[in-house]
């Protein structure tokens, strides 16, 4: 039997507040579209890009909730968030409490939105750690307690469910089940949880997004035409408008772009060496490049 929770209306706030977002970009990009090169161009850039992915996050936890069900079945409850299955083997179920004065000991955070009430979180009265899937308090939520971590809903129908809960524990399993997490793969690589893997990405990409703004600062207040090539005896043998100068840090993305993927490749087939030597060499050349790229700005 499927259930359906109770009705949130944060799920139609973040289809707003993505919408919102979408609108404040469009605007940035035609601002862009419509200026010079220079910081603030850069940070209208850098803003469409950040709110991009806040938009994206936030649309993940809206498809949650628009998404959020309930499955009883004689093995097992499945909670449905998005593309996530949570299993909760019936016969794992040592006690069902509803309506308890229990209160969870760990804030919701920011992130947590929309629906704070889905999370995970540290309860008192020796419950532990309870997995909600909910979108209500608490108080108001049906709790599954097991030997391990609890788990949470906020049925629309909190009577039919303990119901339908009941009949099928009396049946008894008809096959073993574990409790377990089904994602997507792509969301249980190791990748996500290595994070020397982690740091070689972000400081190569940190250092792309450095010469794009250090380079946008200063665009307007350069000489119209640079030197960008120099001869054995240091001497500028290539004179061309300043504009030439964006191919650094296009280099260094290319380099970061392409060295990611061809190390994601080779970290999901088990050589991490290889990978990490990818990633590092990328890092070399956002460096380099940066280094060119600062002293050909002194011109």
């Amino acid at each position: 039997m499927t259930f359906k929770p109770k009705a949130c209306l944060q799920r139609w706030y973040g289809l707003l507040i993505i919408a919102g977002i979408l609108l404040l970009d469009f605007l940035a990009v035609r601002g862009v579209q419509g200026r010079p090169v220079d910081g603030l161009s850069f940070v209208l850039v850098l803003w469409v890009l950040v709110s991009l992915l806040v938009a994206a996050y936030l649309a993940y936890r809206t498809l949650g909730l628009f998404t959020l069900e309930y499955w009883v079945d004689r093995d097992a409850v499945t909670l449905v968030w998005g593309l996530t299955r949570q299993v909760v083997p019936i016969g794992s179920i040592q006690q069902v409490l509803m309506g308890t004065d229990v209160a969870a000991l760990s804030a919701a955070r920011p992130w947590h939105w929309p629906c704070t009430y889905r999370r995970r979180m540290r309860c008192d009265g020796g419950l532990g750690i309870v997995n909600a899937y909910a979108t209500r308090p608490l108080q108001e939520q049906v709790i599954l307690q097991t030997s391990g971590e609890s788990y949470s809903l906020s049925p629309g129908d909190p009577r039919g469910f303990l119901d339908a809960l009941q009949e099928r524990y009396a049946l008894g399993p008809a096959r073993p089940l574990e409790a377990a997490t089904l994602r997507p793969p792509a969301w249980t690589w190791p990748l996500w949880r290595d994070r020397a893997a982690l740091a070689l990405i972000g400081v190569s990409v940190l250092g792309v997004l450095l010469m794009f703004g250090m380079l946008s600062a200063r665009f307007p207040y350069l000489s119209p035409d640079l030197p960008l090539h120099f001869d054995v005896n240091g001497l500028p043998d290539r004179i061309e408008a300043k504009s030439g100068l964006f191919a650094l840090p296009v280099i260094g993305l290319m380099a970061w772009g392409v060295n990611l993927l061809a190390g994601v490749f080779l970290y999901r087939r088990g050589q991490r060496g290889a990978a990490y030597l990818l990633w590092g060499g990328a890092v070399a050349v956002v460096g380099i490049a940066g280094l060119a790229l600062f002293n050909l700005m002194r011109w």
